[in-house]
């Protein structure tokens, strides 16, 4: 007897529980919306068959909140974007059979290696021993695949490997101390809540998007939001963490607006999102952490946040606006003339235009159109449809009204001679403030010119704590400085060092025919005798660029450059480094003996991926103060010579290197004097004697053109 009670107790626990899970959804709706009338009287009827299928009809109906595309666009779609199409669908193949391949551009971790799941998908795998590998996995971002190639082709095979894979996902895996280190860390969470929305948006008309398969989904997105809306860690206020969650919660919340915590959770998510785009995005547009490539996972982000915003009607802080227009406007300061960001901290070689065209939609701005795609690229075509595309051809083009910038909270100088694609470009990056995303790459200079890269940052690679992780970061893989072979920084773990390498004097200056630049890299005041490491950066506008570097001592040390190029073609002439290649070659010529040597390196403009390229080390060994004066320049652009002048002091005697240094450049028809006071006099007004010109100034440069010179004082 006692037996037949405990087992009908059990089995009615089984049936309460089975029923509670089968009405969650239900429970959790908002009936107060009259097109909910139909769910409602059949739920309350206890008729969950018809309540169920009464609730995908409504969620067929209901507009779609991310994709304006439908079948009428297919042919359009196939016609323009012929290679984007065939990807899609090859890709969708490969998901269908369980192939997975982390290849898109912005993927955060992409792979160059397939995993190929034998039987079922174990969620939790780390077939390579990169944990960044597992959390890809969970994203879900293939799954937009399965739904591109459901529309473009109408095979209900895609839709069907959707259900399957999307059911699966959420019968294994639950919430637990486990999962929420692989998938369910909070930034999984949120980005797999677009890559959800959008995918069901695709396929919700199939027959395989059952009446239960719509229940289960909605469940867990619930799940997911409550998730999200449960904590705001300190660290999720101030970093990309923070925003990925909560944009995510606010995509759940636009998608289920028809939920009773919908409201509630979109007031959050936007109050969340605001302090966060307060407390992460500086003064000059720039994303704190220093990678442009998490600046822009944060701005797609916010506007994703814009985007909804704007369809549900639902009221952004002007803050929240303001800054994610700011935040494209700082792309166009650093984007590459190949219209690619550059590979600062934690970055890939990404092609800016699809954020920026995204951005020109959502702003109308036509300074940003100029940079970006003259029509809708493939994503942004799902993303807004034909209407928006016809408009958007309107929309005008302006270019910036400036070609250099100053980053001055990111302390990054962008300098060009033109917005077209054959421009010069270089970059000076001269503070480092950002956390684990940030590299030991104070004082770094790059070059890009004729359509190429030439010195460059050699970016990622990996997040896995290992040798290669420290090799990327380390301020040797930058084109920086160092003393007696030790690193700016010293390295720790993935995320920090042991000893932080900090700046000062981060200074810049534009012109119309120059731009200078300098900082101080305190890295080296730790060592027994402290060393003093400053660069200044002379860049005269179009092609031609001067370092001159500074070290300050007491005792014996050896003082390096290191310069990273962007393949192998390089070699040492006559005491200078120059590239190989058929044409339109850098020249790298020390105007001080320095001895030179070319060593084996690597370049990855893509996570998980590295090539071989060369590093160049000058260096010098001095007792106290020395420096590097280095020209970079093109050959065959240019007609220069170069020359070290004596700097004099009002007395007329000859002052050392130590206190001033000054070099005559000669560059087709013009003449340039660069006088640089390193010792600066503690009166208040130090004159110097150069070329007969008595001048007052730290750094000052004399030009002369046709007859008549002009005296600027720089610093």
């Amino acid at each position: 007897m006692k037996k037949n009670t405990l087992l009908l107790l059990f089995t009615l626990f089984i049936g309460i529980t089975s029923f509670a899970q089968n009405t969650l959804v239900f429970e959790m709706l908002d009936y107060n919306n009259p097109a909910l009338s139909k769910v409602k009287e059949f739920y309350e009827s206890n008729d969950l068959k018809n309540a169920r299928k009464a609730l995908l009809d409504f969620y067929r109906e209901k507009e779609n909140i991310y994709l304006k595309v439908n079948k009428d666009d297919v042919s359009y779609i196939k016609d323009t974007f012929k290679d984007e199409v065939e990807t899609s669908i090859r890709v969708a193949d490969e998901v269908k059979r369980k192939y997975f391949l982390f290849e898109y551009e912005w993927d955060m971790e992409k792979t160059t290696v397939p995993y190929v799941f034998k039987g079922e998908i174990d969620w939790q795998v780390n077939p390579f021993g990169d944990e960044e590998w597992t959390f890809m996995l969970s994203r879900h971002r293939f799954w937009l695949d399965l739904g591109k190639a459901y529309l473009l082709t109408g095979k209900e095979k895609y839709a069907k490997e959707f259900v399957d894979q999307a059911t699966h996902w959420i019968d294994n895996n639950v919430i637990d101390k486990k999962t929420k280190w692989t998938t369910w860390r909070r930034i999984e969470a949120g980005i797999r809540m677009e890559n959800w929305v959008k995918s069901f948006e695709y396929m919700k008309d199939s027959k395989h998007v059952t009446p239960e398969f719509l229940e289960k989904f909605l469940g867990s997105i619930a799940e997911h939001a409550t998730y999200l809306n449960s904590h705001f860690s300190g660290h999720s206020r101030t970093s990309n963490w923070g925003v990925i969650e909560f944009s995510g919660l606010f995509s759940a919340a636009v998608f289920l607006t028809d939920f009773k915590k919908g409201e509630e959770w979109q007031t959050s998510s936007v109050e969340k999102l605001h302090e966060c785009i307060q407390n992460q995005i500086l003064e000059d547009g720039t994303q704190w952490e220093q990678s442009p490539m998490y600046h822009n996972e944060v701005m797609h982000c916010f506007m994703n946040t814009v985007l909804l915003a704007k369809r549900a009607n639902i009221k952004l802080t002007d803050r929240l606006m303001n800054k994610t227009l700011q935040m494209g406007h700082a792309n166009l300061d650093w984007q590459k003339p190949n219209y690619n960001e550059p590979l600062l901290g934690d970055s890939d070689d990404n092609d800016l235009r699809d954020m920026l065209t995204t951005a020109s939609v959502l702003f109308k701005d036509e300074v940003l159109k100029s940079r970006a795609y003259d029509e809708l690229n493939y994503e942004n075509y799902f993303l807004f449809g034909k209407e928006v595309n016809n408009s958007y051809k309107e929309l005008g083009e302006k270019l910036p009204d400036f070609l250099s910038a100053y980053q001055f909270n990111a302390g990054d100088l962008y300098s060009r001679s033109s917005w077209n694609e054959d421009a010069f470009y270089s970059s000076f990056h001269m503070r480092r403030i950002g956390g684990g995303h940030s590299h030991d790459n104070i004082l770094h200079f790059t070059l890009f010119a004729h359509g190429r890269d030439y010195l460059v940052d050699t970016g990622r690679y990996t997040y896995v704590y290992n040798n290669w992780r420290q090799y990327f970061k380390e301020n040797t893989a930058h084109n920086t400085l160092g003393v007696d072979n030790l690193t700016n920084s010293i390295y720790n773990g993935s995320w920090s060092n042991k000893f932080e390498a900090k700046s000062e004097g981060a200074y810049a200056l534009i012109e119309d025919g120059f731009d200078y630049a300098e900082a101080i890299n305190k890295a080296y005041l730790r060592l027994e005798d402290p060393v003093l490491m400053k660069r200044r950066m002379l860049y005269l506008k179009p092609d031609v660029w001067l370092l001159i570097d500074s070290f300050e001592a007491n005792e014996e040390h050896t003082y390096s450059q290191y310069f990273n190029f962007a393949d192998q073609q390089v070699e040492i002439v006559e005491g200078g480094l120059s590239t190989t290649r058929e044409k339109n070659n850098l020249r790298i010529q020390p105007l001080k003996p320095v001895d030179a040597k070319l060593i084996d390196a690597w370049y990855s403009p893509d996570y998980n991926y590295k090539e071989e390229i060369k590093r160049a080390e000058l260096s010098i060994k001095a007792e106290g103060f020395n420096s590097f004066i280095t020209l970079l320049y093109f050959p065959e652009d240019n007609q220069i010579t170069y020359e070290r002048i004596p700097v004099f002091n009002r007395g007329g005697k000859e002052l050392p290197d130590n206190q001033a240094e000054a070099i005559k450049l000669n560059i087709d028809d013009k003449e340039y004097i660069i006088m640089v006071s390193h010792d600066i006099s503690k009166s208040l007004v130090s004159h110097k004697i150069v070329d007969d010109q008595v001048l007052i100034g730290e750094v000052v440069m004399i030009e002369r053109i046709n007859g008549k010179q002009n005296i600027k004082v720089l610093k």
